[in-house]
C-alpha cells in the first residue's frame, strides 16, 4: 500500500513506495526487553518447601522419603546406607512407583554444594516431583 507524500511536484504528488519499518523495529526491542526480564523468572526448577516447627499427621509422616547426606559425603536412605548409583532405583521401589510423594534431602551444612544438588538430580531424574531441601529453623 502506497502512501502520497504532502509534497507537490507540479501538479502531481510523488508516491513513496517505502515501508517505514522504525515502529516495528520498536515493538520487537521492547518485546526483548520483557523477555529477557521474565525468563529468569520462569526458570526456577527446584521448588523449595521449608518444614514447619509443628507436629505432622502420621499418614503424612508414612508418604515421605528422607534422603540424608552427611559431610563426608555418605548417603542414606530413610536410615540405611545405600550407594549413591542406585539411589533413583531404590527410592522407585520403596515408594511402590508412587512418583508424587515427596522426597525430603537434607545434607550437612559443611557438605560441598554440588554433591547435594546431584542427589536432588538424580531423585528429579527417577521421576519425583516433590523434592523438598531440608533446612534447620534459626531459633
Amino acid at each position: 500500500m502506497a502512501f502520497s507524500s504532502p509534497k507537490k511536484n507540479g501538479n502531481r504528488r510523488v508516491v513513496i513506495s517505502e515501508i517505514n519499518i522504525t515502529p516495528f523495529v520498536d515493538v520487537l526491542l521492547v518485546l526483548l526487553i520483557i523477555f529477557m526480564i521474565a525468563a529468569p523468572m520462569l526458570t526456577s526448577s527446584v521448588d523449595v518447601n521449608l518444614p514447619q516447627g509443628v507436629e505432622t499427621a502420621n499418614n503424612e509422616k508414612l508418604q515421605t522419603l528422607t534422603v540424608s547426606i552427611k559431610a563426608d559425603s555418605t548417603i542414606y536412605l530413610q536410615d540405611d546406607l545405600i550407594k549413591f548409583g542406585i539411589l533413583g532405583s531404590r527410592l522407585k521401589e520403596i515408594s511402590g512407583n508412587n512418583l508424587t510423594r515427596k522426597i525430603f534431602v537434607r545434607a550437612d551444612k559443611d557438605l560441598d554444594y554440588g554433591k547435594v544438588m546431584e542427589v536432588v538430580k538424580t531423585v528429579s531424574q527417577a521421576g519425583f516431583s516433590q523434592v523438598v531441601l531440608v533446612t534447620e529453623i534459626p531459633k
